[in-house]
């Protein structure tokens, strides 16, 4: 999902110069577009947006109509921007839904908070591919998904017990999982020397898997790794789950100094945020926690992301939704501020003073009131519904 992924898989290529290495990367044809066969024989670009886009697409791919469609759900459940690359890897897949052979080994790359795989740098913006559109479009191509036994999972935060099980039920024959419990290194920064290991580990028929593999490597201490022989391993020795709800119960004043504005954030890879975003991120991770406990967890986990990078949440969001902003204030008769150039503490006075003056109009003007949800549920609280993960 990032923009360097040609320099991943030359390393991987590079190890073993004998293999076949396939690559899928974001369309060059423009966002959601993707050139394939034509039902009716020869090449053509299909527009994932539309739904005829994505049947002229599937169509291509020659499946039965009834698995067809399926794989048509698949990629319409993707977010935008990321069916592009779940609509390439359904081109490579659909060789073993007609008898063939695909590769079974998959190195799944991009920036995570361990629920989605995105893609940003400067200059370069993608959407986010998430766990349940890949779980889709292996439901939907079993023969395929039953052909990776090596699964790598270059990216943040999919290390955890209950992250690698996850991943694993997408892939029934699966015999090793590579995953990071903790940040993983970028593509320049470690992550080419990661996967030429992970690439030398499981060559042919492996049950086993070390989490050692990446010792002495930047952030080698972060790999974790499943096998059929060994099952879960991490690198390093990890806090009990009582010591993390410890961290995470002393760490909650320091999310609410950030979130509420009081504390700017300096450096979104290191501090004290940075810290409970690593607690509740190694919680989520342990089998251990229950199901309502997670949730909260999961809210916990994705408000913290969002304020550990508000600054690009903050230039999104007015990039976004400006014409509603100027709609939303002028509707009060006051200027649209720009939200990109506002610190969270101004930007949350902002909001209740636009709340307050919305409450004392009656009747509430119209734009004003839909704008309302939009900051209040979006800028200021930050939930993943209005904070897409592929603006962090």
């Amino acid at each position: 999902m990032n923009p360097h992924v040609q320099a991943e898989a030359e390393a991987i290529q590079k190890s073993h110069p004998g293999a076949r290495v396939t690559t899928i990367r974001d369309s060059a044809w423009g966002d959601d577009q993707v050139r394939g066969a034509r039902a009716g024989g020869g090449q053509g670009l299909h527009d994932l947006r539309s739904e005829a886009g994505l049947q002229s697409f599937v169509a291509g791919l020659a499946l039965p109509w009834a698995q067809g469609q399926r794989v048509v759900a698949a990629l319409a459940s993707a977010g935008p921007d990321a069916r592009d690359e779940l609509a390439q890897l359904a081109q490579v897949w659909a060789r073993a839904e007609k008898g063939g052979v695909v590769p079974s080994r998959l190195v799944l790359s991009g920036h995570s908070g361990g629920f989605s795989l995105w893609g940003e740098a400067p200059g370069f913006t993608n959407g986010a591919l998430t766990r349940g559109s890949l779980a889709q479009l292996a439901a939907a191509m079993p023969r395929a998904a039953a052909g990776v036994e090596d699964l790598c999972i270059a990216a943040c935060y999919n290390g955890g017990e209950t992250s690698v099980d996850a991943w694993r039920a997408l892939f029934p024959q699966v015999r090793t999982v590579w995953a990071y419990d903790g940040s993983a290194p970028g593509t320049f920064s470690g992550a080419t020397a990661h996967l030429a290991r992970w690439e030398k580990a499981t060559r042919g028929a492996v049950d086993g898997l070390r989490a050692d593999r990446a010792r002495g490597l930047r952030k080698g201490e972060n790999v974790a790794v499943w096998s059929r022989r060994e099952g879960h391993q991490t690198a390093t020795v990890r806090a009990s789950t009582a010591e993390l709800r410890e961290r995470q119960a002393l760490g909650q004043a320091t999310f609410t100094r950030h979130f509420e504005g009081r504390e700017s954030v300096r450096d979104p890879q290191r501090g004290p945020l940075r810290e409970h975003y690593n607690t509740l991120q190694s919680l989520l991770g342990r089998p251990e926690v229950s199901a309502g406990e997670r949730m909260a967890l999961e809210q916990a986990r994705d408000q913290t992301l969002r304020v550990l990078f508000y600054g690009n949440v903050a230039e999104r969001f007015q990039h976004t939704h400006e014409a509603s902003l100027q709609r939303g204030f002028e509707a009060l008769g006051w200027r649209a501020p720009d939200f990109s150039r506002l610190s969270r503490a101004e930007a949350l006075a902002r909001i209740q003073s636009f709340g307050a003056e919305l409450s004392r109009r009656q009747p509430p003007p119209r734009e004003a009131q839909r704008l309302w949800p939009l900051l209040t549920q979006g800028l200021r609280e930050l939930r993943r519904a209005h904070i897409p993960d592929h603006w962090l």
